[in-house]
């Protein structure tokens, strides 16, 4: 099932749909292969895989931290592909290979999106690519039959948003607050007001993501949005135990499952 369809089956269902991120090749390409299948088997409905880029603009500390030791781990888009490869014998769940755009586009564009969909993934996610600029890669993503998410943020205009919502193919990613991303104890207390604006502007299913961590952020979020976006969170559960790898995916499990559950309507 693609992205897309994949949302709107889960507000079907009377849930908002549950995204999450990791890096690939953190804390190693073994575990972090394991980490994926966990994801998987608990209930997320669609995982963003991020490829290490050695200088993340749109990251906070803890993500960077990911990166950091993935790209110790000396781990590319190859690497990545080949964890969707093998994820895919297992599982459907959609997943989007998330990044920035040097590397992609240094991977060669038209090559990145055919090689997406022959490794069984189902769309892309280019961090900092601006809509305004984003011809060349809609097309090559067109002609692979994936999907691209764009971003919108708190600071996106009208004008911007409404290209977005020509472009995209997919769900539109909300970046909940102005900055970095990064598990936040409170919701920016303007974010209602931003979903409400950008949803009367476009018919694409409006996800949200930077900053949500527990919950009660989900519980919050789950009927004006369709979707939740955690990634953090998760990669702070990964560094927490970098001691006891054994535990990482168990504690990943239980946190995956109590989000879930907070999902429903």
């Amino acid at each position: 099932m693609n992205i897309l369809k994949t949302v709107e089956e889960c507000n079907k269902d009377n849930r908002a749909c549950f995204i999450s991120y990791i890096t690939a090749g953190d804390p190693s390409l073994k575990d972090s292969t394991k980490i994926l299948e966990t994801l998987a088997a608990n209930g997320v409905d669609i995982i963003e895989l991020g490829v290490p880029f050695s200088d993340p603009i749109s990251d906070g500390p803890t993500i960077q931290r990911a990166t950091e030791r993935s790209l110790k781990n000396k781990i590319n888009i190859d690497d990545a592909l080949n964890m969707i490869r093998k994820f895919r014998l297992k599982y459907k769940t959609p997943v989007i290979l998330f990044g920035y755009y040097n590397p992609f586009l240094q991977y060669g564009l038209k090559k990145i999106m055919t090689s997406i969909k022959k490794a069984g993934g189902d769309g892309v996610l280019i961090v900092d690519l601006p809509p305004e600029e984003a011809e060349e890669t809609q097309r090559a993503v067109n002609e692979a039959g994936i999907e691209l998410v764009y971003l919108i943020a708190p600071t996106s205009t009208k004008e911007r948003i409404d290209i977005i919502s020509k472009l995209s193919n997919s769900f539109i990613y909300l970046v909940s607050v102005t900055g970095v991303t990064g598990a936040r104890k409170k919701l920016n207390v303007n974010l209602k007001k931003f979903i409400e604006k950008v949803k009367r502007k476009t018919k694409k299913p409006v996800c949200v993501g930077f900053g949500i961590s527990e919950p009660s952020h989900v519980e919050t979020l789950k009927r004006q949005s369709n979707g939740i976006i955690i990634g953090s969170a998760i990669i702070k559960i990964i560094e927490d135990n970098l001691g006891n790898r054994p535990m990482i995916c168990k504690k990943i499990a239980s946190f995956t499952k109590k989000i879930k559950k907070s999902t429903i309507y």
